[in-house]
């Protein structure tokens, strides 16, 4: 790819763009050459390509693609809807099976069957899940007057 005054590969990762790219990408791209781009932003629409591009559009609004890029990523920011996802279904997603959780979080797997059938479980339980499934755990928040939850910032732990 050709951004300007910037060379990258083909073989180069969205993640792997600068700002610069990412603008150039949404200011002169097309739909062929946007597609990296969606699937990123698809895979993670919490994530900093979706910041980038969102923060982008606003530092420069593009006519008629900033309201649709702004559109696409909050849509997908409300995926997968109220129902939300399981446990065992982002676990399936991974690649992994109960056996191989228990064994990354040193507990039985019947231990892992009990947590993902669980109603009410701990944040430090989901954060150590995520983690050991190689995911993010991510909690928001929506109030009465917003389109779509917010993250909360909550400190390591």
């Amino acid at each position: 790819m050709w951004f300007r005054h910037l060379d990258y590969g083909t073989e180069t990762a969205v993640a792997d763009l600068g700002s610069a790219a990412i603008d150039a990408l949404l200011e002169r791209g097309n739909l062929e050459a946007w597609t990296p781009l969606l699937r990123a932003i698809a895979e993670d629409p919490w994530g900093p390509t979706a910041d980038t591009v969102l923060r982008l559009c606003d530092a420069h609004p593009m006519y008629g693609t900033s309201a649709l890029w702004h559109a696409w990523i909050e849509r997908r920011r409300r995926r997968p809807g109220p129902e939300g996802t399981t446990l065992a279904e982002a676990r399936t997603r991974a690649g992994l099976t109960q056996t191989e959780v228990a064994e990354r979080l040193g507990i039985g797997q019947s231990d892992v069957s009990k947590l993902e059938r669980r109603s009410d479980v701990r944040l430090s339980t989901l954060r150590a899940y995520a983690r050991a499934i190689g995911a993010r755990l991510y909690v928001g928040i929506q109030g009465p007057n917003q389109d779509a939850p917010r993250p909360i910032v909550l400190p390591p732990g």
